[in-house]
């Protein structure tokens, strides 16, 4: 038998936010009390600096025209031009003074009257735009958060083994494990030689069930969704005998990776692969709404019932493809809510002016965030390969969308899992 195999377990926490606290942070925005008097200002920022001009900042710019603009929608006064302006004002002091340069993007809500001022720097841009309305606009947020699942990977040889987490692109060690390197070759030949390599193959299956082991103690408790195995043919074999089933379940991909290969180099080998684990959740996710809707009930479709499952706290799981808008209205003070603009008389007995306009798909994020529903967010848009060129298409032609994006579109462009189904008396 081979003696211990690890010599050296080191436990990391990795120095990046996890999927938890961004999740956190969309649940404590969604429970912000409603502002009908004056908006929420939530901006969305592209913080990375101009590439032929290190010094400018092209979101900060943008914001600085869209701020001026909130403001002059008000003017010249009242509550909330007085909130919007103190709002525009503390966001660019911000901006200027608070918010580190090495980040590449921001989300911040603000309402003065409320007496909020959320920021959150990011590692990745969002798309420059400012928001006003009676809730913050969580969507970019969300959808940022959604389309960048938390994965793990493992790079091992018979030596060395890492286990990294990854979350929003960010890269963090959790988990590194050294082999005691035993037995050490010391004759060659014969049955020396042999009994070396019997040894030796002990070793390294030894090794590779306490790496497995502790994967998934580590994979438990990170959150990870799914993890990449990288490393040689020898090690990720032995690996793959070792993996429990449960752990074998979560293994996405194996890839041929070095133990020295930098962080970016394994990124660029695993995001492609992250990508396609998540586009294939999305379409398991359309065809379940699908099935369940036009079988035993369990889902439901459109705009109107999607809002009703949210509100009620039926809904289990929203899903609505990347690129649904729909008009909407709301109540806070009740709650009520509807589809399409608010009506002239409250559908409830109560006064009209207490209606508020709203985008339906915020509400919708807002209150499944509120009830502990999850979120998926179907991507519209066709992966196009980079090495092909793409075909010619006449002006006002259609964009392709994806099969998960045509098949929602059917069902109105958003779905609901439910938790159970209520049944007609």
């Amino acid at each position: 038998m081979a003696t211990d195999p690890i010599r050296r377990i080191r436990h990391k926490e990795p120095d990046l936010m996890t999927m938890s606290d961004y999740y956190d942070i969309l649940t404590e925005l969604a429970a912000l009390p409603p502002s009908h008097d004056a908006p929420y200002l939530t901006l969305c920022l592209d913080w990375r600096t101009h590439g032929s001009e290190p010094g400018r900042r092209l979101g900060f710019e943008q914001f600085r025209r869209e701020g001026h603009a909130a403001i002059e929608r008000f003017w010249p006064r009242g509550v909330a031009f007085d909130s919007v302006s103190t709002d525009v004002a503390r966001i660019q002091t911000y901006l200027e003074e608070e918010l580190d340069p090495a980040a590449h993007g921001a989300f911040i809500v603000a309402c003065a009257v409320q007496g909020v001022f959320e920021a959150v720097p990011l590692v990745l841009p969002l798309d420059t735009a400012l928001t006003l309305g009676p809730i913050p606009a969580l969507s970019p947020l969300a959808q940022l958060v959604e389309d960048h699942v938390p994965y793990a990977v493992l790079v091992a040889d018979q030596r060395e083994a890492v286990l990294s987490l990854v979350v929003l692109a960010a890269f963090g060690p959790a988990l590194e494990m050294t082999s005691s390197d035993y037995p050490r070759k010391q004759h060659t030949g014969g049955w020396s030689q042999r009994r070396y390599q019997t040894r030796a193959d002990e070793r390294v299956a030894a090794f590779a069930r306490g790496i497995a082991e502790e994967t998934a103690t580590t994979l438990a408790a990170t959150g990870a969704r799914f993890f990449i195995l990288a490393g040689d043919e020898i090690m990720t074999s032995a690996l793959h005998e070792a993996f429990s089933a449960d752990v074998a379940e979560r293994l996405a991909a194996t890839v041929r990776l070095d133990i020295n290969a930098t962080p970016d180099e394994i990124l660029a080998a695993t995001w492609p692969i992250a990508q396609a684990w998540e586009r294939e959740q999305e379409r398991a996710d359309v065809e379940q709404v699908r099935a369940l809707a036009l079988g035993e009930g369990r889902a439901t479709y459109g705009a109107e019932t999607v809002l009703r499952a949210l509100a009620t706290g039926q809904a289990q799981r929203l899903i609505f493809n990347d690129d649904f808008r729909a008009d909407g209205w709301a109540d806070y003070s009740l709650p009520v809510y509807g589809v399409g603009a608010p009506p002239a008389e409250h559908p409830a007995g109560g006064a009209p002016d207490a209606l508020d306009a709203t985008e339906l798909r915020e509400e919708m994020i807002r209150l499944a965030l509120l009830t502990g529903a999850t979120i998926q967010i179907v991507h519209s848009a066709v992966p196009v390969d980079a090495d092909t060129s793409p075909s010619e298409r006449n002006a006002g032609d259609e964009m392709p969308r994806s099969e998960p994006a045509r098949n929602l579109d059917e069902l109105g462009g958003v779905g609901a899992l439910l938790r159970y189904q209520i049944t007609p008396e």
